[in-house]
């Protein structure tokens, strides 16, 4: 092991760090599930032509992809207090080393060391990384 393992301190800071993105992340998806179910202001009864009905799908494709993110960005933190809770938060899920705390303070849902990061973003590539 080449790392070391997380001091009370640091778990209570990185602790701190998830319960206030969680909370924040709470609040956007809730406007933006508002917004999505509730009709646009602007259109409303009004008659539009092809270019503004295809910005108002576009918007809407946007904000669910932005929804989608955080949702999976909510999960992972969710996952990570669980880790927290059960003990094995803090530690790569590939290789068990101890995750540095730096990278998790960047990422505090981190799951993985950065040798194995990299390996999982070349698996699967696209705009959603693990952590």
């Amino acid at each position: 092991m080449d790392g070391k393992a997380l001091t009370p301190a640091q778990r209570s800071e990185l602790q701190q760090l998830m319960a206030g993105r969680e909370q924040e992340l709470e609040q956007s998806m809730a406007g933006l599930r508002q917004e999505l179910a509730t009709p646009s202001s602007s259109g409303g009864g009004e008659v539009r032509d092809s270019v503004e009905d295809g910005d108002a799908r576009m918007a809407v494709s946007v904000d669910l992809v932005q929804l989608r993110r955080q949702e999976d960005e909510l999960r992972d933190i969710r996952h990570a207090r669980d880790r927290m809770r059960a003990g094995d938060y803090g530690r790569c899920e590939e290789c068990d080393e101890p995750i540095p705390f730096e990278r998790l303070k960047a990422r505090p849902a981190a799951r993985f060391c950065i040798r194995h990061e990299e390996a999982w973003e070349k698996a699967h590539p696209g705009p959603t990384v693990a952590g």
